[in-house]
């Protein structure tokens, strides 16, 4: 196991590697760039503004030199700690990140627990309950939770709750360690809508990994020795049922984490997801590096865990 968790560490170099090349020519390759759009931003500077100037400004932000150079130069500032400077205020890209990392990741952490739970259960009830009005309705409520995009479902819940309630969703963040009840109150809406398309997927996987299991003969055997119901579920249908559940969770991480950057910006949570619409914007590349870089480590993480808990729920594997 340990010999294992080593590789899979290694090779996090190489994943991490090819992710920073992919986006670093992904944004350097793009039409114009952001020396253009600084002179040119107003009819004065289109008039005034000369190939010197252009220069001028490419050499201050670095982007003089060839694309290899450029991507030799930031790749050995990022192993160093420092992940460049931030092009629209000047301020380094780590403290603009850093007060922002610990909400998304509660919002990440929150949504992904959601995401589970409900799923999971669901997947159970609508298995043992199958083709009864419970099965009917959990199935169509998945379906819908998948047909309909989060930014979609978090302005109608808000548009409801204001109608019907007269209740505004509180949006003044609070970190955990300062007010642990309005931190709840202010992620968990957010979170629960963000959760809700990742636990249709796992309920509908959940589902026909449960029946499946089911309909195998060790289940008959402990059904014919006597075994209470619950038993049989918690001990040798959910153990083997959860390993196809166990890797669509660790695939859903991703698009958890690409609803967060929506679901931010709807309900002006000041996380990473709406810092990276703002760099976006403003194609500020150190700033959208960063933050690919640290959700490319994320989901890399999240890997390594779905891959961990295969030799616990399934003793057929072994990893020398």
């Amino acid at each position: 196991m340990r010999a294992y968790f080593a590789r899979r560490l290694i090779l996090f170099v190489p994943t991490a590697f090819g992710v920073s090349i992919f986006i670093f020519v992904m944004l350097h390759t793009i039409p114009g760039d952001y020396a253009t759009a600084l002179l040119i931003g107003s009819p004065e500077a289109q008039i005034n503004a000369s190939e010197e100037d252009f220069e001028r400004v490419r050499e201050q932000l670095g982007l003089n030199g060839s694309l290899p150079s450029q991507y030799v130069h930031w790749l050995g500032d990022f192993f160093k700690g420092d992940f460049g400077t931030s092009w629209t205020n000047r301020r380094p890209v780590l403290d603009r990140m850093a007060p922002r990392i610990m909400l998304s990741l509660e919002l990440g952490i929150l949504a992904v627990t959601i995401a589970c739970v409900l799923g999971t259960v669901g997947g159970v009830i609508a298995a043992v309950r199958q083709d009864t009005w419970v099965d009917y309705v959990l199935r169509f409520v998945s379906m819908a939770f998948q047909a309909m995009p989060v930014f979609w479902m978090a302005l109608i819940v808000i548009v409801v709750l204001i109608a019907l309630f007269q209740w505004i969703p509180p949006i003044s963040y609070r970190h955990i360690w300062e007010d642990p009840v309005r931190n709840f109150q202010v992620l968990f809406l957010p979170a629960l809508l963000v959760g809700s398309r990742s636990s249709a997927e796992i309920l509908r996987m959940t589902r026909s990994s449960v029946l499946e299991v089911l309909r195998e003969d060790y289940v008959r055997t402990a059904e014919a020795k006597g075994l209470r119901k619950v038993h049989i579920l918690g001990v040798h249908v959910l153990r083997n049922a959860l390993i196809p559940v166990v890797t669509l969770a660790g695939f859903e991480v991703v698009f958890l984490m690409s609803g967060q950057v929506i679901t931010e910006q709807v309900f002006n949570l000041p996380g990473l997801g709406k810092l990276f619409i703002q760099a976006v914007a403003a194609r500020d590349y150190p700033v959208i590096q960063a933050i690919v870089m640290f959700i490319a480590g994320v989901v890399l993480v999240a890997n390594l865990v779905v891959d961990m808990l295969y030799a616990y729920l399934d003793p057929r594997i072994r990893y020398s």
